[in-house]
């Protein structure tokens, strides 16, 4: 029976392809296989009549309000089932706001299971009726923020990590290659803390700058309590990227940081300064297709789920 009803599938799907030049038979046939679902661990929401964001005026491409109607026409085909909030760059003193209107949206969104809001741990202690507001959202699940180069070094941003770790909560690290050395330092001394490293570490793929990206992954792996999100990776090459430029990086976080501290990223609406977002969901698919049909699922959504308590 199920079978036929597979043969159905792809009969149905073929007999379009005429008609949709641009999706190859393969390609189509691996979408129909592909059901694994995923917890999409980084969804962006822009609101620009609510909150500010400087750093759009950076990115003009995308310098617009997105909303939850945007995320699911452009997720109509990725078989995303549940979804993290990400902190989206809100000018500073914004976090609150943002995340109590994301928690909001969480009755009209049943997908959105968790919120990463920003809060500044350079504050240290300073920082806690910020937190105290924040904790008060039943979908708080962590925070993040800058890194400084000299983060690893600060007391303030010690005593930060400190009041996340008593209440329960991860922290996404943005960090570019040359913060990584630090950034291990810091996460070795905060053992019981769990962090996150966002977007593979940003390494310089357009330029194919690899061994400084490389040598960073190897310190961060070794540290058990950091983890790897394995998203905004076609935006570091930017539109007109192909696998062949993506696989070594993906590859080589895979091999690193094995297969129980990997998680998946959408970085909606960021990623569409590097292709659309279901472009990158059947890249990620491609890539880990050769995975056991375990792993996929740990990769896909088990991970997230345990690593931001979903």
């Amino acid at each position: 029976m199920q079978r036929r009803k597979f043969t159905k599938e792809i009969s149905t799907v073929l007999a379009g392809v005429s008609l949709v030049g641009a999706i190859s038979e393969a390609e189509e046939c691996q979408n129909i296989r592909n059901r694994v679902p995923k917890t999409d661990t980084h969804v962006h929401l822009f609101d620009l009549d609510y909150l500010t964001y400087s750093w759009l005026d950076r990115a003009p491409e995308i310098n617009r309000s997105f909303d939850l109607k945007d995320f699911r026409d452009a997720t109509r085909k990725a078989n995303v089932t549940k979804i993290l909030f990400m902190e989206s760059g809100a000018d500073a003193g914004q976090g609150v706001k943002e995340a109590s209107k994301v928690q909001a949206l969480a009755a009209k969104e049943k997908r959105i299971k968790g919120i990463i809001a920003r809060l500044d741990l350079q504050k240290g202690k300073k920082a806690t009726p910020e937190l105290e507001q924040l904790i008060q959202l039943d979908l708080l699940r962590g925070v993040r923020c800058g890194f400084p180069k000299e983060a690893h070094l600060s007391n303030d941003f010690a005593d930060g990590l400190a009041l996340l770790r008593e209440h329960n909560l991860t922290f996404d690290l943005l960090l570019s290659p040359d913060r990584m050395e630090g950034a291990t330092k810091l996460a070795a001394k905060f053992p019981d803390n769990t962090f996150i490293l966002d977007h593979i570490g940003n390494p310089d793929i357009k330029n194919n700058r690899i061994a400084e990206w490389k040598a960073g992954i190897k310190q961060l792996s070794a540290i058990p309590n950091i983890n790897c999100k394995i998203s905004g990776v076609i935006t570091r090459v930017g539109k007109g990227w192909s696998l062949s430029d993506i696989k070594p990086y993906v590859a080589f976080v895979i091999k690193q940081f094995g297969m129980n501290r990997l998680v998946y990223g959408g970085d909606w609406p960021v990623v569409l300064r590097g292709g659309s977002y279901l472009s990158w969901a059947r890249a990620f698919e491609t890539l880990t297709d050769d995975l056991s049909p375990d792993a996929q699922q740990k990769i896909y959504h088990e991970n997230a789920n345990r690593i931001y308590n979903l």
